[in-house]
């Protein structure tokens, strides 16, 4: 799968004032909630998972990099939204530096899904380890930019 194809939210956290992990992620569902990816009514509920999953083992990676993933039963599809945040966030990660590019991954609950899940965030962390597409999508200032960064990326691997 081509990044650009998988992500169906694109958001720059700066433009929301999140500071943090949990303000962060509420800033992406809210996104992806807005742009009819799930009912408004599972934000709380995908918020609650997303921070409890983290709390087992960050999804922060390192490098300025979290990928934050849950199963939730209310979900009838994979979907998944990349946020940048240019000042960075305080957020849990194995480095313990500031995350500044976090993409994040929902999949309906059950085993069936977690092949899929597990193709995208490799993709995403295959390309993510590359200084130079980090670099590109700090760089954004707006989602298109973003977008485009991502569809770059998406011809340069190909």
């Amino acid at each position: 799968m081509r990044l650009a194809e998988s992500i169906q939210s694109v958001l720059i956290l700066d433009d929301t004032g999140a500071t943090n992990r949990d303000q962060a992620i509420e800033a992406i569902l809210d996104q992806m909630s807005a742009d009819g990816l799930f009912p408004s009514t599972l934000v709380s509920e995908l918020r609650a998972s997303v921070i409890r999953r983290d709390e087992l083992g960050p999804t922060g990676i390192g490098e300025g990099v979290a990928i934050p993933h849950v199963w939730h039963a209310g979900l009838d599809r994979m979907v998944a939204a990349l946020a940048v945040s240019r000042g960075g966030l305080d957020y849990p990660s194995l480095d313990g530096e500031p995350v500044h590019i976090i993409v994040l991954i929902l999949t309906p609950q059950g085993a069936a899904s977690e092949p899929a899940k597990q193709s995208l965030f490799e993709g995403w962390l295959r390309h993510l380890r590359d200084p130079a597409f980090r670099a590109g999508l700090r760089l954004g200032t707006t989602t298109e930019e973003l977008r485009e960064t991502v569809r770059s990326e998406d011809r340069v691997s190909v």
